[in-house]
């Protein structure tokens, strides 16, 4: 008897019984996802408004690098800017800016060379800047320089 033929079916072969059990779980989860997503958007659309009141010239929306991402890319006179849009409909549970942490932070950061990579631009040269927008209700708050 080979070695082989004690072992149990790979989880490959279990999870869809698994995962049918969780469908009702599963779609209230993609629904909350979706509805998140629509809310972020439309605060993106403010701060992009905003941002171009603010003389600001908007070079990209929502840059992805792998599962990361910038919500505005923006050009400020001669600084490129990559700015976090941060959104509360009140201040009940505290303002936006505060969920821009070191760990958020760093991984922007890390988006942010990516980008001047993929546009070969200078990672010493280039004068950047982080911004972070914070939407608390409805007051509009620009942090320039954030960190």
């Amino acid at each position: 008897m080979s070695k082989f033929q004690d072992k149990t079916l790979p989880a490959v072969f279990t999870a869809a019984e698994k995962n049918h059990n969780n469908s009702k779980f599963s779609k209230a989860r993609s629904d909350c996802r979706r509805a998140n997503h629509q809310k972020g958007s439309i605060s993106e659309d403010i701060a992009a408004d905003f941002l171009k009141e603010q003389g600001y010239k908007i070079l990209e929306r929502n840059f992805r690098f792998h599962k990361n991402e910038i919500d505005i890319i923006a050009k400020d006179h001669e600084f490129l800017t990559f700015i976090e849009v941060k959104a509360r409909k009140s201040t009940q549970h505290g303002y936006g800016f505060e969920a821009v942490n070191t760990a958020k932070q760093s991984l922007i950061k890390k988006v942010a060379q990516s980008y001047l990579i993929m546009k070969k631009l200078s990672l010493y040269d280039t004068p950047c800047r982080f911004d972070v927008i914070s939407i608390d209700g409805r007051d509009i708050t620009l942090f320039k320089n954030a960190f």
